[in-house]
């Protein structure tokens, strides 16, 4: 694909997010699109939106579970950019009015004291190289319309994983004699249990969901940035919000709870 459709593809996404008026999945009209243009018109999007003025702030990592990759045909997760004006402070409520089709994802955030980089990145080094880690809600949202069971996985990379945002809660925990693996975690919406989960949903470990993106940055010569959030990969899937909701998932391990709600 060349540099000028990366370039239209880039400022259509742009354009439905300001606009908040989704456009046709794009593989709809560019059917030969890659896995490779995809990240390109997402690390597009992230330029432009540096350009004006944002910044990323870290890398969220999706499709982490086997059955989701095969709905996608792919063998290996994906990644997107985290920007800071999609950072929330825990309580502040989130204006529906904002998004296209709101989702909410409960996730672990490592937040990085060190830059990592790949390519041979092992848990043992994402452990020594995270200051601590948090619970999470991540915002998620698409800009392109009816995209379920129509979008392709490049379509899904050009969104930049359909983030729109992160809700990071509680303390910076240490990850030391911390076993992620077994770390459980309770789901509320409105008041009412609606899904349980644990932490080793994620690739066995979520760490290793951070070792995988720091090989995979190695690609396009980036690495995982010291001060960087990494949004590991969900626990559980997403839970549809709309105006008026209340959403807290409660983590164990001391984690504790991270909430939301949309006005």
């Amino acid at each position: 694909m060349d540099a000028q459709t990366i370039k239209t593809l880039a400022d259509r996404l742009i354009a439905a997010e300001e606009s908040r008026e989704p456009v046709e999945v794009l593989t709809i009209d560019h059917p030969d699109m890659t896995v490779a243009d995809g990240y390109r018109v997402q690390l597009a999007i992230a330029d432009k939106r540096t350009a004006r003025g944002d910044r990323v702030v870290g890398k969220k990592i999706g499709l982490t579970s086997r059955a989701n990759q095969e709905v996608f045909g792919v063998h290996e997760p994906v990644c997107g950019q985290l920007m800071g004006q999609g950072v929330y402070m825990e309580g502040t409520p989130v204006d529906t009015a904002s998004l296209i089709q709101p989702i909410i994802e409960c996730e672990i955030t490592f937040v990085m004291c060190r830059r990592i980089e790949g390519p041979g990145v092992t848990v043992p080094q994402v452990l020594r190289s995270t200051e601590g880690i948090m619970p999470s809600l991540e915002l998620g949202d698409s800009r392109m319309r009816d995209w379920i069971g129509r979008a392709k996985v490049a379509d899904i990379l050009a969104d930049s994983c359909g983030t729109a945002g992160i809700i990071v809660g509680g303390e910076l925990h240490s990850v030391k004699n911390f076993d992620m693996r077994y770390t459980g975690m309770v789901v509320e919406k409105n008041g009412d249990i609606i899904a349980t989960g644990a932490a080793g949903a994620v690739m066995g470990n979520p760490a290793q969901a951070v070792a995988w993106l720091a090989n995979k940055l190695a690609e396009f010569d980036l690495a995982i940035e010291e001060g960087d959030m990494v949004l590991a990969g969900a626990l559980t899937g997403a839970v549809r919000m709309a105006s008026g909701d209340v959403l807290k998932a409660t983590f164990g391990g001391g984690l504790g709870p991270v909430g939301v709600n949309f006005a």
